[in-house]
């Protein structure tokens, strides 16, 4: 815990109603893998395992055998607001793979478009998408030592 008790808790991307909630709920599920913990035509909750950025992901103890893992959570709100439904670039996930060719083909089979070409900076493979949604998504995929 941080000093004054606060800690990350949850990424919450807003969509345009139920549809967007579904399209959503498929594109994280099918594409990137999450695992779908709650789903309304309202909202959606969403896990998938945290790095610990050294290529393993981090675990934590649980007194629940079946959440003996550190996850972080995704959630998709439905509104109907255009001021809600604002976005650019922010805000930005990122997320790491092992395999960025098979992560990016079947982000694009999904509906999501590349923001740019591939990088290839020194530490990894970079790249940039939107999703069908319009959010941005970040994939990294570090280079073994």
């Amino acid at each position: 815990m941080t000093p004054v008790g606060v800690r990350f808790g949850r990424a919450i991307l807003m969509v345009r109603g139920a549809t967007g909630v579904a399209q959503s709920v498929n594109f994280y599920q099918n594409a990137l893998g999450f695992e779908v913990t709650r789903h309304t035509d309202e909202w959606a909750e969403l896990i998938c395992p945290i790095s610990s950025g050294e290529g393993s992901h981090v675990t934590a103890r649980s007194t629940d055998a079946s959440q003996s893992r550190a996850t972080f959570k995704l959630n998709i709100k439905a509104v109907e607001s255009e001021a809600q439904l604002s976005y650019g670039y922010t805000p930005f996930l990122n997320f790491e793979t092992e395999d960025m060719d098979s992560a990016v083909a079947k982000c694009a089979q999904m509906g999501a478009h590349l923001d740019g070409p591939i990088q290839y900076p020194a530490h990894g493979k970079v790249a940039v998408l939107r999703a069908p949604d319009g959010h941005m998504i970040g994939l990294y995929e570090p280079n073994l030592l």
